[in-house]
């Protein structure tokens, strides 16, 4: 990462609606390749309400203050096959693009960990539209595993999990598991698909 940026927990004088500005650019590429995804449209107060007072923002600023990346994590209780934990959940993790490619993604998410483990939680969770690679090769390169598949609205978000001291499954298990798991989302929602009424 560039020396010159620093990440820090969200100042009072960054203001939630700028952090939705950058959170909004930095999804542009996907909005040009067609993958919609809820969260970056969301307005600053909506930002902020859906972290909540347990959560933490976390902002990338250049030497001269201007905000270029944010991430985002708070406490939340998730069951999966393999139990029901509380997983520090990752959300509005965005980088400008005219900042990529200097670290700042890898580095807002290693100072998330840090935090987590501050706080006493040892496995971090979060989904993306499934059709968002680059992230999801990114996360998986960085240890986490698939756990998930659901659906929302138009399309399927892949849910991942990383286990801070190591993931205590084989890597087949998480894989069969997780194919198990996206095959009975898929066919419920091809089975419904059949019997609801089509947008006009």
């Amino acid at each position: 990462m560039a020396s010159s940026i620093r990440i820090i927990e969200k100042p009072d004088w960054i203001s939630w609606d700028e952090i939705h500005q950058v959170i909004w650019d930095s999804h542009a590429e996907n909005r040009k390749k067609g993958i919609f995804m809820r969260y970056p449209s969301l307005p600053g107060d909506e930002i902020r309400k859906k972290i909540g007072p347990e959560g933490i923002m976390l902002v990338a600023l250049t030497e001269d203050d201007r905000l270029v990346g944010t991430a985002a994590f708070f406490p939340k209780a998730i069951r999966t096959w393999f139990g029901k934990y509380t997983y520090a959940y990752c959300c509005f993790a965005s980088v400008l693009p005219a900042y990529n490619g200097q670290g700042i993604y890898k580095a807002l998410c290693a100072r998330q960990e840090e935090l987590a483990r501050e706080m006493g939680i040892d496995k971090m969770y979060f989904d993306t539209h499934e059709k968002n690679r680059h992230i999801i090769q990114n996360a998986i390169k960085a240890g986490y595993k698939y756990v998930d598949l659901q659906f929302y609205r138009d399309h399927f978000n892949v849910a991942l999990v990383k286990w801070l001291d190591g993931c205590p499954y084989p890597d087949s298990k998480c894989r069969l598991e997780y194919h198990f798991k996206a095959l009975k989302v898929r066919i419920k929602n091809s089975v419904l698909a059949r019997f609801l009424p089509k947008h006009q």
